[in-house]
């Protein structure tokens, strides 16, 4: 069962490389930007340290994930399906196995905390958010979480896994296509790429054997929450 999106006028690709492309080269722009001008003209950017960029780039990547979640919406919408038959196509989204959620839970924070202990060990996650204003600290904390547990389980589990399957990929190479566009979307260092994967597999395999997206959103927007927070007001 899924959305019932037409596969002939379904361009998934747009969905699986267009947002890697954008968020990447995207990131490059911003931080070439800025280094650019640290480097040749300081006065510029005197007095803008890269937290604020770092809120530009969030910015961004937040409006590009919109931008897609809000085109499947659109498509489902078009294919008289609503969001509901995505988000749980077998029925009341409310209604879920908690022993495979808690686990859910359990691993996501488990791999996203090995890897926040792992970085905070390097110098330059200190100066991450260094500068920001408390509103963008509270828009970062507040919104930035929620925003990326829904648009990202939409488009990366519940859209792509999707319609993988009903072009007539099996559940593993599903997944593993899903979790590889997942994980180009967070950046090109190796060790943010592992660990994004690695998530990509865990709820992927989640979402193709429970077909409910809130407990991953759930968990994702936690995970986001908590270490947004340590960033933020601890560290």
């Amino acid at each position: 069962m899924g959305a019932k999106v037409g596969i002939k006028q379904d361009r998934l690709w747009v969905y699986m490389i267009l947002p890697a492309v954008i968020l990447n080269l995207g990131g490059v722009i911003v931080f070439g930007i800025y280094y650019g001008l640290a480097s040749q003209r300081p006065e510029i950017v005197a007095g803008i340290g890269p937290g604020q960029f770092n809120f530009v780039l969030y910015l961004f990547i937040n409006v590009v994930e919109w931008l897609f979640a809000i085109s499947i919406i659109r498509k489902l919408r078009q294919a008289d399906t609503p969001l509901m038959g995505l988000i749980a196509p077998r029925g009341d989204p409310w209604k879920f196995r908690w022993a495979p959620a808690v686990l859910l839970f359990f691993m996501f924070n488990a791999i996203f905390f090995a890897y926040f202990a792992l970085i905070t060990r390097a110098t330059w996650t200190w100066s991450m958010f260094e500068g920001l204003n408390i509103w963008q600290r509270l828009f970062l904390i507040g919104f930035i979480p929620v925003s990326a547990g829904f648009c990202e389980e939409v488009i990366w589990r519940g859209y792509i896994i999707t319609r993988l399957e009903a072009r007539g990929r099996r559940r593993w190479p599903a997944i593993l296509l899903s979790a590889t566009s997942f994980a180009l979307i967070h950046g090109l260092m190796p060790d943010k790429l592992l660990v994004t994967f690695l998530i990509g597999i865990v709820t992927g395999l989640y979402f193709t054997e429970e077909r409910n997206l809130i407990p991953l959103m759930v968990t994702h927007a936690i995970v986001d929450l908590w270490s947004f927070g340590l960033f933020l007001f601890v560290l």
